[in-house]
């Protein structure tokens, strides 16, 4: 019997803002950068745009217990 296909996560780190200094940074755990882009926008304000900056290693992700669909500020 096949097993399902299993989905895979990564934790893309999204800056919120224009400049380029003191702009919060979420880590967004979902399986595509549109995902992650797509549930940071829903908090930016007037002129702020998100924009993926890097990513976290799986295992940083499970220390802090990020799950899947999970949005925390870092």
């Amino acid at each position: 019997m096949p097993s399902r296909p299993r989905e895979r996560f990564t934790t893309f780190l999204v800056a919120l803002g224009t400049a380029r200094s003191d702009v919060p940074v979420y880590a967004v755990r979902t399986a595509t950068p549109a995902e992650a882009l797509a549930a940071v926008a829903e908090k930016a304000k007037k002129g702020e745009s998100p924009a993926i900056v890097g990513s976290l290693s799986t295992r940083t992700a499970k220390a802090m217990e990020l799950k899947p669909g999970e949005m925390r500020r870092v």
